[in-house]
């Protein structure tokens, strides 16, 4: 199960969700995949019950439980602070970090 969570992920960042009433988040096209693949699974819908965007974005989600990629689940800007912590060599100072985070928060 833990396999479908990581490529629903991916699924996620192949597209975003949007804004729905009220300001709270819509379901992501990966949390739509990825139910609609259970229910699938468990007969209680068909494929021809989805549309062509749902037929996709499971399309997807098949494609990448059979590749079995493994899949980076941190933000570009987690990765880009990352990325530079391990630049520094050592542990940053507090100044350094916040020039880190400063040079990382437009990703």
């Amino acid at each position: 199960m833990t396999h479908i969570w990581r490529m629903a992920a991916v699924v996620a960042v192949l597209s975003l969700g949007t804004l729905g009433a009220g300001g709270a988040f819509a379901e992501t096209p990966a949390e739509r995949a990825q139910r609609n693949y259970e229910l699938l699974r468990s007969g209680a819908k068909s494929v021809r019950d989805l549309s062509d965007t749902e037929r996709r974005e499971l399309a997807t989600l098949e494609q990448l439980m059979r590749d079995g990629n493994s899949v980076d689940r941190r933000t570009p800007r987690q990765r880009c602070i990352d990325e530079e912590v391990a630049r520094e060599g050592k542990k940053p100072s507090e100044l350094a970090m916040r020039v880190i985070d400063l040079k990382c928060s437009q990703r």
